[in-house]
């Protein structure tokens, strides 16, 4: 197989042309660099492709369970209401014989108007059942004209009312559809009724059954504001797995394994990929189902560009590599035509040579020899080899640093001398941070010697903010003479100030504080700017080369240049971390061995 091979390469070595062997050795240089280019394209596009919409879908189901437990929280606050309220007490503990004397004693003796200002407030709201167990009659509030049922003893019967039993006044959730049965005998739209159990103040004796009765269509609302796909569902659950709400189109063997499996944020499961998020206020939990066949037509369309880019790579390549090799042969070309009728003796041929490269060399070295010989022939031979040598010095302009150091000088005694102190002390400052820049080269400084260096690019940043920025450095004196790494902490100080408070326009503060903790020192860099969402700030110390964030608060290249020489230094025995808010500031925390 091996001798074939080789029998192969020389049958092409002997036959092509130059110009056929360059554009076969660029097509056999390119198309495996271009194959593995797309492969490894393809597979980070995959990885990206995936990772992002499985953060997107995420944030949908996130979203979805925090309006919800929003408007539940509104629910809950009126049941509450109910189940605090002296008066209302007052009136569930009361015999019946005695309230039955006044017909109106739910208007008279409980805040009925108050209640009825609340639930005016509250809009998706539309019912509120209170069936007393003194046998009183029930307080009912209606907005779109339900009925109830007014028979406590067929409303015993009823699993809700058993599980409200069982939970001992937490709230229980339950979803009626429109129609008659349940809690009412006309229900006008399908409600997500929030059930709860009345104790007296020691939990032991059971005053009533409360039943608040919420729009179930601002369930769909919210889900579908929500929904990608049509194909794609959403299906809410109580904390028992009891369905409350559907949007889209829901696979209900997914449901069902949902219902029975462990919780999971993430799931894929016959042919679903599955989002959960659960509420541990109210218990309910979200289910996003989005088929694997949108997924796999999102990677097809993400991966469309690299498959595309790599095909135009391979087309173009042709032209390219025409143009390209004809560059290079037509002067070798042009020097075999010259040979030939040098040969046929013509003397006076020449080439010219545009070129530096080795087919340069060769023409000179052609009309050279011409020359040469036709010197030679007519007797004329002269020997006159001339060198010319041309060089060019860049010419490089140096300042000396202590050159820098007196001017600055000079113009701080200057400014003292003619009473402007506060001038003076700015250009001492900056006088003082370029001294501290240069260090004569060193790569570490003792910490007295950082904080130094912070000091005086916080005064400079406090005269640029009009003395808006305030900072504060505290640092335990233990820590002034250990060694760290010149320029370690100063980029977080000059960071929080450039992208943490400068965008905000109206100053703030700094705080840089340092302790020891055992052996090792830890420091942080904190700022009251405009924060960011901590998601944000875990992807940037995490973010691979290559990958900038826009809105990120430190530079990817900044953050790389920082843990490459810690890690150069420290190995494992660092930790950097990052902690962000929006709107609330940031804070950097670092921790390195002790050295001194």
């Amino acid at each position: 197989m091996e001798g074939k091979m080789n029998s192969l390469s020389k049958r092409i070595t002997k036959k092509l042309m130059i110009r056929h062997k360059m554009m076969l050795a660029i097509y056999m240089v390119l198309v495996p660099v271009v194959i593995a280019g797309a492969i490894f394209l393809y597979g980070r596009t995959y990885r990206t492709t995936m990772e992002e919409n499985i953060s997107l879908y995420q944030r949908f189901t996130q979203t979805i369970c925090d309006d919800i437990v929003y408007l539940q929280q509104d629910v809950q606050d009126v049941a509450t209401y109910f189940a605090v309220n002296t008066d209302i007490h007052k009136v569930l503990t009361t015999p019946a014989i005695e309230l039955k004397r006044d017909p109106l004693f739910w208007s008279k003796q409980t805040p009925v108007t108050f209640l009825q200002d609340m639930l005016a407030i509250k809009s998706q709201i539309k019912t509120v059942i209170l069936y007393p167990e003194n046998g009183a009659q029930p307080f009912y509030i209606s907005r779109d004209a339900s009925v109830h049922n007014k028979n406590l003893k067929e409303i015993r019967k009823l699993p809700v009312y058993q599980a409200a039993h069982d939970a001992k006044g937490d709230v229980v959730w339950l979803r009626e559809p429109a129609g008659t049965g349940g809690l009412y005998l006309n229900n006008k739209s399908d409600k997500v009724v929030a059930c709860r159990a009345l104790y007296d103040l020691s939990k032991r004796r059971r005053l009533g059954f409360l039943a608040v009765g919420m729009e179930a269509s601002r369930y769909t609302d919210i889900c579908e504001s929500m929904l990608s796909v049509p194909n794609e569902g959403i299906v809410v659950l109580d904390s028992k797995g009891v369905e409350i709400s559907r949007t889209g189109r829901i696979d209900e063997e997914v449901l069902e394994f949902v219902r029975k499996g462990e919780f999971l944020r993430v799931d894929h499961w016959n042919g679903y990929y599955i989002f959960n998020s659960r509420s541990e206020e109210t218990g309910i939990q979200v289910c996003y189902m989005s088929p694997e066949k949108n997924w796999r037509e999102r990677v097809r369309q993400t991966l469309a560009m690299p498959v595309l880019l790599g095909i135009s790579l391979l087309v173009l390549t042709g032209p390219l590599s025409v143009m390209v090799s004809g560059g290079l042969t037509k002067p070798i070309a042009a020097l075999c035509k010259s040979m030939e009728k040098f040969k046929e003796g013509d003397f006076n041929q020449a080439i010219e040579a545009e070129t530096e490269d080795e087919i340069g060399i060769l023409s000179r070295t052609f009309n050279q020899m011409v020359n040469d010989l036709r010197d030679l022939i007519e007797k004329n031979y002269v020997m006159a080899l001339r060198e010319k040598e041309s060089e060019l010095n860049a010419l490089q302009a140096q300042i000396n640093p202590h050159f820098l150091y007196n001017v600055l000088d000079s113009l701080y005694w200057q400014a003292v001398g003619s009473g402007n102190e506060e001038l003076g002390e700015d250009v001492l400052a900056l006088s003082k941070l370029f001294r501290l820049l240069l260090s004569h080269g060193q790569s570490e400084v003792n910490v007295a010697t950082e904080l130094e260096l912070i000091t005086s690019y916080l005064q400079i940043q406090k005269m640029r903010f009009s003395k808006r920025l305030d900072y504060e450095i505290d640092v335990e004196e233990d820590l002034l003479k250990c060694r760290i790494g010149k320029l370690t902490l100063q980029p977080f100080v000059e960071n929080a100030i450039v992208h943490g408070l400068e965008i905000r326009g109206e100053g703030g503060l700094v705080k840089v504080t340092g302790r020891k903790k055992g052996n090792t020192l830890v420091f942080e860099i904190l700022d009251n700017g405009v924060g960011m969402e901590q998601e944000e700030a875990d992807r940037i110390l995490l973010a691979e080369e290559g990958i900038r964030y826009s809105n990120a608060r430190i530079g990817h290249y900044a953050i790389r240049n920082i843990k490459e020489r810690l890690y150069l230094k420290y190995g494992e025995s660092y930790s950097l971390n990052i902690y962000s808010r929006p709107h609330e500031g940031t804070r950097v925390r670092l921790e390195i061995p002790e050295e001194l």
